[in-house]
């Protein structure tokens, strides 16, 4: 009973209250040493609840209250030392009332545990926990399954995947909790790029934790300083996107980040009218992977009968721009490749023969010459920038893409990727020659299924390598070869001339 009065009596040598929480400068008396010492301790006190952080040094009853009572104006060496021990003692508590402060401020300081996890990166101390040590329950995996638990079905496959490689990398255990830094987020960059995951998986499942790091922040278990993504810090991570080169077009990578994140990505809450933005980045990757037509002629295009004829597997138009110049050189084939198809199944009309193919664009009955029709596709185009460069920021970009970058990022990366010259001009209308005037006919001087192993190197996925030429086989090959080249050109070419 003595002891028990005497633990009650222990003064405390700071304490203060801030909302719901007080935090005290004392000794933690629950556990007492041989020596009779106590340890030195935060304590935070939230609804109730307590939790003890141990500084690291002991004192005894009678050494703590001569800490708390030294003014430092006595002679003694013994309470000048004491005097020393009490300003660190200060120090380091006022460190931890400015965390304390920083998670009032922000809204985090909701419990103890949000205390704890921001301190040791644990709910729990370890041991005291009802969850077995190998649990992931009250851990950084524990709040990314409730992430995903959040998302779309497609957003959240995606984030399942990130979730699972970043286990599979063997850098992160249960018990480390919430102690998720910088050092674990670079040896599992390390990881991916030795088991060759592309830039471009590696930049989307770095968003995928990113999202689980914001979410940790703002429940309170961690601080925004141990926050370890920034594009300019060198310390911490930058997410590789490739994309800080200033041109007038994206990458295949680049691209491809885009078209993923249409699919899977997910337009942050302060972000308005997500809807609106998403379908503008739809229609900058249908210009892209419709050869890279402008605006203007993506809203004129129409189910017409070149649908019918190539069996819905591509769409036709001629560009509205040089249509009244050049016949012959301004007709567009459109192969369907998988991702323009999932894009159209998502944001086009219902096939109806004859129809708008993106009637929002501009509607029916419109005259496509008309003021008010250049007025509208205007501003349509001024929306689909300004929404595809509010997504480069979302995804950490330095470039701003414009409308002029879907055109040029068609014509470079199928050039860069080996696509012969003449296709590319075919795909973008440029007149051929003697070629334009074969598509009057509708027998094209390539094939759709060449069209679509050409356009099939716009994007860099995984649906569209058995499009290319090198996953042919040897028969469709030289079906192709014979189905492009006139004899006389097949004749020089088995010649070597």
């Amino acid at each position: 009973m003595a002891e028990r009065k005497k633990r009650e009596t222990i003064p405390n040598l700071e304490s203060l209250t801030m909302g719901n929480c007080t935090i005290a400068l004392t000794l933690d008396t629950r556990y007492r040493d041989e020596d009779g010492k106590y340890h030195a301790s935060i304590r935070f006190t939230v609804n109730g609840s307590r939790y003890f952080f141990h500084l690291g040094y002991k004192y005894s009853v009678e050494e703590f209250d001569a800490i708390c009572k030294s003014d430092g104006r006595g002679r003694g060496g013994n309470q000048n030392q004491n005097y020393i021990e009490k300003t660190h003692l200060m120090e380091t508590y006022s460190q931890y009332v400015g965390l304390v402060r920083d998670m009032y401020n922000k809204g985090t300081l909701k419990s103890v545990d949000n205390i704890r996890s921001v301190i040791t990166g644990r709910i729990s101390t370890y041991g005291d926990s009802k969850e077995s040590s190998e649990s992931y329950a009250n851990s950084f995996i524990g709040l990314w399954n409730e992430v995903i638990s959040q998302k779309k079905a497609s957003t959240a496959e995606t984030y399942r995947n990130a979730r699972d490689c970043f286990i599979k990398s063997g850098v992160y255990n249960a018990k480390d909790g919430y102690n998720v830094g910088v050092d674990k987020i670079q040896a599992w960059i390390a990881y991916m790029k030795k088991m060759k995951y592309t830039q471009t998986t590696i930049g989307f499942y770095l968003r995928a934790i990113r999202v689980v790091f914001k979410a940790c922040i703002s429940n309170g278990y961690m601080l925004e300083k141990d926050y370890p993504f920034s594009a300019s810090d060198p310390l911490k991570v930058k997410i590789p996107s490739g994309s800080s080169r200033k041109a007038d077009f994206l990458t295949i990578g680049q691209m491809t980040e885009l078209y993923e994140f249409y699919v899977n990505g997910e337009i942050p809450k302060e972000y308005k009218h997500p809807d609106e933005m998403k379908q503008s980045l739809g229609m900058f990757l249908a210009q892209y992977l419709c050869n890279g037509c402008n605006l203007y002629d993506l809203a004129l295009l129409r189910y017409d009968d070149y649908y019918d004829i190539s069996e819905h597997k591509a769409l036709r138009f001629f560009r509205h721009k040089t249509k009244d110049h050049s016949e012959s050189g301004s007709e567009v084939i459109i192969p369907i490749i998988p991702p323009l198809k999932k894009i159209l199944d998502e944001l086009a009309a219902p096939v109806e023969k004859g129809a708008l193919v993106f009637p929002f664009l501009l509607g029916e009955g419109v005259d496509p010459d008309s003021k008010s029709a250049r007025d509208k596709i205007h501003q349509e185009n001024h929306n689909v920038a300004d929404r595809v460069k509010k997504i480069a920021e979302i995804i950490d970009w330095d470039i701003k893409p414009s409308s002029t970058f879907a055109r040029h990022s068609f014509a470079t990366n199928l050039s860069r990727s080996k696509v012969p010259m003449d296709y590319i001009s075919f795909a973008m209308g440029h007149s051929l020659g003697n070629k334009g005037q074969i598509t009057k006919r509708y027998i094209s001087p390539y094939p759709i299924e060449e069209q679509m192993q050409y356009n099939s190197y716009l994007l860099d996925l995984s649906e569209l390598k058995s499009l290319r030429q090198k996953d042919m086989t040897k028969e469709e090959l030289v079906k192709m070869v014979k189905e492009t080249m006139t004899k006389e050109e097949l004749l020089s070419l088995l010649l070597g001339k």
